[in-house]
């Protein structure tokens, strides 16, 4: 059983090579081929990448940049392995995670992928949320014309609370709606009954969604494994291009809907126009960062046994970060700012119990100078 590990690198040789050593490192049932693709369009980031990389290591260097999709696609066509893992360039194996990974999805002909859980910062305090299902995210869409404190808005908070929680707290493996592209393990055979790896129409983004998609409709089904444990820094590389990388976002999400979503666009504006006409919608003040800089945060002393932190780009917390902890004190330390990318954010503390605010609850928005420099690795 041979497992082959793909890498798109883009502008980010150091983040590569140290992704390339984690796997390297990594305990594996079976043998492992690992393959990078330099997207860079840089003789001096290719040069890097061929000194870098060990032997053992297969590189290849693309005359442009073809893409996240398509630099996998290539790779899947050319390489063998029966186990296809994906992943990023600013992500990492954390020690046992490639075991845990193929003995889940080695466990049943039914399972398509397994993904581990996912960290946003080398201290492990900050768990990323699972992949925001296709369906929660066309509501999302669909419903920002009322508002994030409308009712409709509220109850999909609330619903993807739910699956956060559940998924931070899971200790043995869950099934979930879709899966990352940045840390993933996927069965080459399923995914070529679901019709081939990615969609070369996605650029960047939305590919695992769609892929996601295929595989549940033909059948297989999605796990997280909690006890394999990666870490990724999130939208580390070519952070330079960050206004293109959003543009490409709003590409790809136009060309998911197209696909996938335009079945169920009527009767999500039915049921929200329902659920908004039924229930009041909660005013709130206008916006002001309460936080420019790393911060700490006083925790109210109800909380203080233990309190959830979450931190999103939306004022909906779809999707968000969070961390538990106990204590009187969290926040955002240095290294974790550093890693935040230019914009605006919130910030929300209160109880890791239940899916309604407790009084205690505290609610604090953040906002990151794209002027201001970014950490380099």
């Amino acid at each position: 059983m041979k497992t082959l590990v793909i890498t798109v690198n883009y502008k980010s040789a150091a983040l590569t090579l140290a992704a390339v050593q984690s796997v390297l490192y990594s305990e594996s049932l079976g043998p492992v081929h690992m393959v990078v693709v330099d997207n860079s369009e840089d003789e001096k980031e290719a040069a890097k990448l061929q000194q870098g990389l060990p032997p053992e290591v297969s590189l290849l260097v693309s005359p442009k940049n073809m893409g996240f999709g398509c630099a996998c696609n290539l790779v899947f066509e050319r390489f063998e392995g029966d186990l296809v893992l994906l992943l990023n360039p600013d992500a990492r194996l954390l020690p046992g995670c490639l075991t845990h990974l193929q003995t889940v999805l080695l466990s049943s002909n039914r399972i398509a992928s397994v993904s581990p859980r996912v960290f946003w910062d080398d201290a492990l305090r900050f768990q990323l949320p699972p992949s925001v299902p296709f369906v929660l995210f066309e509501l999302q869409s669909f419903f920002a014309v009322w508002g994030p404190r409308s009712p409709a808005n509220r109850l999909l908070s609330a619903f993807w609370r739910r699956l956060c929680l559940e998924a931070w707290q899971a200790e043995k493996p869950i099934p979930v709606y879709n899966f990352s592209g940045g840390h993933v393990l996927l069965r080459r055979n399923a995914v070529t009954r679901a019709g081939g790896l990615f969609d070369p129409g996605f650029f960047l983004y939305f590919e695992d969604t769609d892929l996601s998609i295929r595989l549940k409709k033909a059948g297989f089904h999605l796990m997280m494994e909690p006890r394999a444990k990666a870490v990724h820094y999130v939208d580390q590389c070519g952070r330079d291009d960050w206004q293109r990388k959003r543009s490409l976002m709003a590409e790809s999400h136009a060309r998911l809907l197209e696909k996938n979503g335009n079945h169920i666009q009527s009767g999500i504006r039915r049921a929200g126009n329902r659920v908004n006409a039924l229930y009041p919608t909660s005013g709130g003040r206008p916006f002001r960062p309460d936080f420019t800089s790393p911060f700490e945060l006083q925790v109210p002393q109800p909380l203080e046994k233990q309190w959830l932190f979450e931190l999103s780009p939306n004022e909906n917390f779809i999707p968000s970060a969070g961390r538990f902890g106990t204590g009187a004190v969290t926040g955002l330390g240095r290294r974790e700012w550093a890693l935040l990318a230019p914009g605006d954010y919130f910030g929300r503390l209160g109880s890791p119990v239940g899916l309604k605010q407790s009084p205690e609850t505290i609610s604090v928005r953040i906002r990151k100078d794209v002027r201001e420099p970014w950490m380099t690795r």
